[in-house]
């Protein structure tokens, strides 16, 4: 069945809107420089098959979903509240709660305007199953305000969400590191070496992407090789504690202390519960296609002192 006829009357209404507004604009313009930017979420609905607000919007959500022009996305949303683990290692039952509190996928996205839904090309996810797969998206834009909805489900009920666009940092406040950092960066290399030059093995990633948005706002995700897919369409307690050693993502604003070298990102958002509030410093070198990030000098497993190095290749045009 065509995704309309399962669509609600009154979100049909809704959302057949997009392509008469979209036709109404320069027929010349890439339609993805529309989403281009970073957007906060503000609030996730959920309609009956006719249309009917099923429950008061939820509206205590973190989350940003940021586009670049190139066709690359990335999003996060987290529930509030979410309770650190107990010991210094999370169990199973812990894992599946904090995996059920966070979503994380990153990819490319292709807009069909003429139809009113963007499509989401998964690389990478927390959801194992993410990696690969395509997730339709119908889109209408109001002022500032960026409605995106998802298909139906089987019982027809729809969810919707809101996000609005966050502004970009005023000229005033920009260094030429902001003017040169901003957009999509994929993981090319992680090194390490104790500190007195000696390198050691690293654990290296399959796919990643941090973002720098234009707004102030970033986010990372971090996904490893060889990750198993759950046996059902939701994890298992151990599963999640698989899903979660093989994967990473946090996000918020981020500043740039260009005098001394370093960024900081402020992680209001963090897959990790006890990182969620705790900013993250990064020394860095940035030429004009390559990003490398060093976190503090750290301690590794046989009491060494160790500096890991991030080496990012930009992909934004």
């Amino acid at each position: 069945m065509p995704e309309e006829e399962k669509m609600p009357r009154k979100l049909i209404a809704l959302f057949g809107l997009v392509a008469l507004s979209a036709c109404s604009g320069d027929a010349t313009a890439d339609p993805t420089s529309q989403f281009a930017g970073a957007w906060t979420l503000v609030k996730i609905e959920r309609f009956d098959a006719d249309g009917e607000l099923l429950e008061p919007p939820i509206e205590d959500r973190l989350g940003y979903i940021i586009y670049d022009p190139a066709g690359y996305m990335g999003v996060t949303i987290m529930q509030p509240d979410r309770r650190p683990y107990a010991g210094n290692q999370r169990t199973a039952e812990e894992a599946l709660a904090t995996y059920s509190t966070y979503l994380s996928y990153f990819g490319t996205f292709t807009v069909n305007e003429a139809e009113g839904y963007l499509t989401h090309h998964l690389e990478g996810g927390l959801n194992t199953h993410g990696a690969g797969s395509d997730y339709q998206r119908f889109y209408m834009f109001s002022g500032n305000r960026l409605t995106l909805q998802p298909p139906a489900g089987d019982n027809g009920n729809k969810t919707q969400l809101t996000w609005e666009k966050l502004p970009d940092l005023p000229e005033s406040e920009l260094t030429e590191t902001h003017r040169r950092l901003f957009g999509f960066y994929r993981i090319e290399s992680v090194s390490r070496r104790i500190v007195n030059g000696e390198p050691v093995p690293a654990n290296q990633y399959k796919t990643a992407f941090i973002i720098y948005a234009p707004s102030g706002h970033m986010a990372v995700h971090l996904m490893r090789a060889g990750r198993e897919l759950y046996g059902g369409t939701r994890p298992t307690p151990e599963e999640a504690l698989a899903a979660l050693q093989t994967y990473g993502s946090y996000f918020g604003p981020f500043s740039v202390h260009e005098d001394e070298g370093y960024l900081v990102h402020h992680r209001i958002g963090n897959l990790s519960p006890a990182g969620t509030g705790i900013d993250a410093q990064r020394a860095y070198e940035l030429t004009d296609t390559h990003l490398t990030l060093r976190p503090p000098v750290g301690t590794d497993s046989k009491g060494r002192q160790v500096q890991n190095a991030l080496r990012w290749a930009r992909i934004s045009d």
